[in-house]
């Protein structure tokens, strides 16, 4: 029917500009609720998702702290826990209708590698509206221009389920929008806050339980793994420690993708991709955006083609000592149990291999494979070699090692327990000392020390890797001899493991010589000896409680000396003895500032024990 009357045209004109307004009414509606805005478009980020580490990289090792790298797109160096060493680091974004459009192209072109893409989100209001009011608006766009360009997506929903029901009904949310999009990467419940809301949003103001909120991301994960998709939970370290059972989730094979904005996460479970900063410079897109680390493995396939280089295992590279020439150590790569040939299979590119610090290497396929990958090495200072106890005696130990002209100094830590904890006790600063006295030591005991060298350069410390030295002092040029108290076992180290490392039984009564003492891990105490079993001398390790220690010494400056029953001149005389008496000393005591030694005796036939004052004692 064709309207041709004015009143009617007036109609149609009143109509077309009430449904104009409406729509964006709408619109603006549904943003208002959207608990992501402030978060994704970077304006009102909470404070949960910072670090709270406060570490810096000069502060690390590189030896002792796994790799470190730099991002390209914040500027800033990262280090990844030891756990990710042996694994390729892949670069990624998540993005959102608060960046708006996006240059897919450039982005791929930039070195980013996959992209999770919001879907939509559930109203932080009572209502908890979940529609397609609450669609992303750019999440079409987003995929179809994402995959175009080569990168790998994975999507995700900005949750605020509070039960199980909701957390279901979102899963199916995002599979119903998969549509014929090719998805290889995980579909993900972003469990958090919502950052504009007064009171938190509909998550925070449930007061829901950790186990409660462990059971409602458990029925996302069921439900995006019962349609043959990789589930994973995102939330920010404090949301996971605090407010999650993150385990449970980790333990029934779910993936956890961490939000930490820190260069070194101190978050300690486990996790595969590290949202690290907020702040991320990516060309193709307009102001910021979320950057990810992901730890790739093998058995995952969200990047891997069948002859993709990722899909191959490569060894990880020790560290590299400096030299001031370019390093290029080589590798070992594998793919289903055959090794593959340099400039055959791969080939390879090094870059920052000179100087201290990461060095990276670029593998790219060749025949056969195809893509490229990252993987990265220390360069330190060289170690100091073989650390030798120049000198020894009852009460210092002199340490010596190599010069390396190359380096600022030296560091030396020490330790009185078997795979105890090492203090550093000196800090050479000078390259040409290359010995240390370490004095005040207890005779007769075993100290275990470490050296390396350091070198400082561009306002950063390195450090090279550890040379052990385990040595004893002398023993006072006393003879110290040991007593098994009961049946007991000689060890060849001190630790106590009778199938790993028995020597031989040694039965109650067997006398022992003692060269030093030394310390377990736990504090307790051992004694090196030497005995004899069946006329056969055996040397090895014995716990104290297992043993009488004792020394011995004989009746010296005096034809004549007074045993007395206890320490004191006053003390009853039990007996007298002559010059070059021998005598076993139980313990000592000081007694009104003079020493005095128990000892042990035979005499006659009959054994004493009783006391004698020291000056007219000599140890044997």
């Amino acid at each position: 029917m064709v309207i041709t009357n004015i009143h009617s045209k007036r109609i149609i004109i009143f109509i077309t500009i009430l449904s104009f307004l409406l729509t964006p009414c709408q619109r603006v509606q549904a943003a208002g609720d959207d608990p992501g805005a402030g978060r994704l478009s970077g304006e009102n980020i909470p404070s949960e998702f910072y670090g709270d580490s406060g570490y810096t990289l000069p502060n690390y090792g590189l030896s002792q702290y796994g790799i470190s790298s730099q991002s390209p797109y914040t500027g800033r160096t990262y280090i990844h826990q030891d756990v990710f060493s042996a694994r390729p680091i892949v670069h990624g974004i998540d993005v959102s209708q608060w960046q708006k459009t996006i240059d897919w192209p450039q982005v791929k072109a930039a070195g980013i590698d996959f992209a999770f893409i919001r879907v939509g989100y559930r109203g932080y209001g009572q209502a908890g509206t979940l529609s397609e009011g609450t669609k992303d608006t750019y999440y079409d766009t987003n995929m179809q221009n994402a995959i175009a360009a080569g990168i790998k997506v994975g999507v995700y929903i900005f949750s605020q389920a509070t039960t199980t029901a909701e957390a279901i009904e979102e899963a199916d949310y995002i599979l119903n929008h998969l549509g014929n999009y090719e998805v290889t990467m995980p579909l993900i419940m972003d469990y958090e806050y919502a950052s504009d809301a007064k009171d938190g949003g509909r998550v925070k103001t449930a007061k829901l339980s950790k186990e409660q909120a462990t059971t409602i991301c458990m029925a996302f994960c069921n439900r995006i793994a019962e349609a043959g998709y990789t589930p994973m939970v995102y939330a920010n370290k404090s949301m996971l420690e605090d407010q999650l059972n993150a385990a449970d989730l980790t333990n029934s094979g779910y993936r956890i993708w961490l939000a930490h904005y820190t260069d070194a996460t101190t978050y300690a479970g486990n996790f595969d991709f590290w949202q690290y900063s907020s702040v991320g410079k990516v060309n193709g897109i307009n102001g910021n955006v979320d950057m990810n680390f992901y730890y790739s493995q093998l058995g995952d396939s969200f990047l891997q083609a069948p002859n993709s280089i990722n899909a191959v295992s490569v060894t990880p590279i020790p560290n590299q000592s400096y030299t001031g020439k370019a390093l290029t150590p080589g590798i070992t790569l594998t793919h289903q149990g055959q090794s593959l040939q340099k400039n055959v299979d791969y080939t390879l590119e090094y870059k920052n291999n000179k100087k201290l610090g990461t060095a990276t290497i670029t593998i790219k396929g060749k025949g056969s494979f195809s893509g490229s990958r990252q993987i990265f090495f220390n360069i330190v200072p060289g170690s100091v070699g073989t650390v030798k106890a120049k000198k020894r005696t009852n009460n210092y130990i002199t340490l010596s090692w190599k010069k390396d002209s190359k380096v600022t100094g030296y560091q030396i830590y020490r330790s009185t327990a078997l795979d105890g904890t090492y203090k550093k006790i000196k800090s050479i600063s000078s390259k040409s000392t290359v010995t240390f006295k370490n004095t005040g030591l207890n005779s007769g005991q075993c100290y275990y020390y470490k050296v390396r060298s350091y070198i400082k350069s561009g306002g950063k410390t390195y450090y090279g890797n550890y040379s052990p030295l385990t040595a004893y002092t002398k023993a006072d040029s006393t003879t110290k001899t040991a007593t098994a108290k009961r049946d007991s076992t000689l060890y060849s180290c001190a630790v106590e493991d009778k199938e790993l490392y028995t020597v031989t039984s040694i039965a109650a009564g067997t006398a022992m010589s003692v060269t030093y003492l030394t310390l377990d891990e736990y504090g307790n105490t051992w004694y090196y000896v030497t005995c004899k079993q069946n006329g056969i001398s055996h040397k090895g390790f014995v716990p104290s409680a297992s043993v009488t220690v004792t020394e011995q010494g004989k009746v010296a400056k005096t034809n004549i000396v007074n045993v007395r029953k206890s320490a004191g001149t006053t003390s009853k005389k039990l007996t007298t003895l002559k010059r070059n008496k021998k005598v076993t000393i139980l313990s000592s005591k000081t007694k009104k500032g003079m020493l005095w030694y128990k000892v042990t005796f035979k005499k006659n036939g009959k054994k004493y024990t009783g006391w004698i004052a020291s000056p007219y004692i000599k140890k044997i």
